[in-house]
């Protein structure tokens, strides 16, 4: 049995590679492209007739066959891993139903590799603005959330202590900034990833004089990639995107982890719904937070696909070849469109966690969060130095700790006597003014044009947060805006076509 797509072969492949490599790797991808395969192939054509390589009347037979394939769908190809691709296969069928005389030229002035890594570059671009049009959603939630509770003290931690007073709305401010800079590589990323490779040919162009710009154009990518060898050996437009999907998950789960630990009893600062939550199969007052261990766990998805990304490229040459251009990608699919539809889960548990404001408060003012407060007092209005000032402050702690004391309860006496220990002399502030010092709502008002938790920082935070996220969801509908003039000129031109040619 000789080779279904050679002259040169005279052997099909094994049925065993076709089976453990080739056929997996056809089915798995075969509906999610051959959408953009219709439109590389439509765009081809269109390109061919302008630039008089080919008639009319056999473009428009084309478009006509082209245009039926799509609308049956993945149904009408009967795969056949002995043709090693998705192309072949898709070219088959062609041939099949117009000949091959007409069939055949279909690929003229182009080859595999420039079109598989045009069809990589759409579908990654396909990811790339669902997952930009959700972060945009993710960040309204957390904007909207941050205003509702930007008055609500609770404990800032580091190392997971009590570090200082900060409120519920301050720390999503937080996740929403982190959430930004997690846009603005999603941008970066599609930015690079929009330029075509088509028409680069095996590696080195074609000797057709074929219009590359066109394509590029009616396919809705900003132009060519302009190097051809570079246009088929590299991958790193679609490794940026996951490693743009990386910094997401990681912002996101690094949030997840946060309420996961405010939601546990000992904690109580922060309700989360019952719709997000399983019950235990033995332990019947169980309420897990299963929702947010998926979310958490979610990132060892985009570094796994990461790691294969990158891995496989390892030590391949600057060309293409299947371990680097298309082995590579095996995760990068599904990992990606598992990101997309994780966010809006990851909204509804920012609209759904309810905060425990008198909870938070009542922690915020346990555990001696605002002694910085004091250790600044002690040098803004009695002139120590902030070590001194530190050293007293630190003593004052232990000796209430030692005591059992609680914040509210530190006196003029305990400050005495601790700085008598710290630096051999009294320190006298009175009981009312520290207890202004040690209030924590009055110690995040303190915080003011540092990009702090007060009210007024809060609310500049929030007023640039909110202006770039309105930046950001305007590009976000430029980019969609463009996708669909592109497909309505494609769509045009290709009608025209099959039009002129029937008249």
């Amino acid at each position: 049995m000789k080779s279904l797509v050679s002259g040169l072969l005279h052997e099909p492949l094994a049925g065993a590679a076709q089976q453990a490599i080739f056929r997996p790797w056809i089915t798995d991808a075969f509906a999610a492209v051959l959408p953009h395969l219709t439109q590389v192939n439509q765009a081809h054509l269109v390109m061919l007739v302008d630039r008089g390589l080919m008639d009319a009347p056999s473009a428009a037979t084309l478009l006509r066959a082209i245009a039926r394939l799509q609308g049956e769908g993945p149904s009408a190809f009967a795969i056949d891993a002995s043709l090693e691709d998705v192309y072949f296969n898709y070219e088959a069928e062609l041939i099949r139903r117009v000949g091959q005389g007409i069939g055949g030229r279909v690929h003229m002035a182009r080859s595999r590799n420039d079109l598989q890594s045009t069809l990589d570059r759409m579908r990654a671009r396909r990811n790339a603005v669902p997952l930009l049009e959700e972060v945009c959603s993710l960040r309204a939630a957390l904007l909207a959330k941050a205003e509702r509770f930007s008055d609500c003290v609770m404990p800032g931690y580091t190392h997971l202590q009590h570090a200082q007073p900060i409120t519920f709305g301050f720390y999503l401010l937080g996740i929403e900034q982190s959430l930004q800079r997690d846009t603005r590589r999603l941008f970066e990323a599609h930015e690079t990833i929009n330029r075509c490779p088509l028409g680069a040919g095996a590696l080195a162009g074609t000797t057709f004089a074929i219009d590359r710009e066109q394509t590029a154009r009616l396919l809705g990518f900003d132009g060519a990639v302009p190097h051809a060898l570079d246009a088929i050996a590299s991958k790193d437009a679609i490794q940026q995107l996951l490693v743009a999907g990386m910094f997401l998950s990681i912002s996101f789960g690094r949030m997840a982890q946060d309420f996961y630990q405010m939601s546990t009893y000992e904690s109580g600062m922060l309700e989360l719904p019952d719709s997000l939550a399983i019950t235990s199969s033995i332990m019947p007052q169980k309420k897990n937070q299963a929702v947010l261990e998926f979310v958490k766990g979610r990132q060892s998805h985009v570094l796994g696909a990461i790691v294969t990304a990158f891995g496989a490229f390892r030590g391949t040459p600057f060309s293409h070849v299947l371990d680097g251009n298309a082995d590579s990608l095996q995760w990068a699919w599904p990992t990606l469109d598992g990101l997309a539809s994780l966010l809006p889960v990851v909204r509804l548990v920012v609209e759904g966690a309810e905060p425990q404001p008198e909870r938070m408060r009542h922690l915020a003012a346990a555990n001696f969060s605002t002694a910085t407060d004091l250790a600044d007092f002690l040098v803004g209005t009695l002139g120590l130095a902030f070590k001194d000032a530190h050293h007293v402050t630190g003593r004052i702690v232990r000796l209430a700790l030692e005591r059992g004391l609680l914040p509210g309860q530190v006196d003029a006496g305990l400050v005495a006597e601790a700085s008598m220990q710290a630096l051999g002399r009294e320190i006298a502030i009175p009981d009312a003014t520290l207890a202004t010092v040690l209030d924590p709502a009055r110690a995040v008002e303190r915080r003011v044009g540092c990009g702090g938790p007060s009210a007024s920082d809060t609310a500049a935070l929030a007023r640039a947060a909110g202006e770039c996220l309105s930046r950001d969801r305007q590009r976000v509908s430029e980019l969609e805006q463009t996708a669909r003039h592109a497909t309505r000129e494609l769509d045009e031109r290709v009608q025209g076509l099959i039009a002129s040619a029937a008249n």
